[in-house]
């Protein structure tokens, strides 16, 4: 990282990530989920002879590009630190005491936070806000 202050600014929110309640992982996981504007495929006899679905998929191509965007530009300014940040604060979600089921929207809304806040100079002011939205929303300002 660049300078003290980031550095602990992303250890306070890896450290946050790790506390968070199951409630906030429940609604990080909602709001992540739902930005993501996920499609499941509809159930049909053909699928089920196929063996089931292939999975979801992700519709909202604008967030895809968005952390795209963050994670190609901190990988080309040498900003490993940054990026495994991101890694260890979704590790600190899934280690919290936040027992869930599928806390995967949970994580990955952490880990963009974190990779947007530790790249802020990166990115745009969009990209940070749509990156940052749901730790926002569910858990005050980054």
């Amino acid at each position: 990282m660049t300078d003290t202050t980031s550095n602990a600014g992303l250890q306070a929110m890896i450290a946050r990530a790790g506390q968070i309640t199951a409630e906030e992982a429940e609604a990080l996981d909602v709001t992540w989920k739902a930005d993501e504007g996920i499609l499941l495929p509809e159930p049909s006899a053909s699928l089920a002879i196929q063996g089931g679905a292939d999975g979801r998929m992700v519709t909202n191509a604008d967030l895809v590009a968005t952390w795209q965007h963050a994670l190609e530009a901190a990988g080309a300014a040498g900003r490993v630190e940054e990026i495994e940040a991101a890694q260890e604060a979704g590790r600190a979600v899934r280690h919290s005491d936040a027992h869930l089921r599928d806390r995967a929207g949970a994580e990955e809304a952490v880990r963009s936070a974190v990779l947007a806040t530790g790249v802020r100079d990166l990115v745009s002011d969009d990209e940070f806000a749509t990156l940052t939205a749901a730790w926002r929303k569910v858990l005050g300002e980054v």
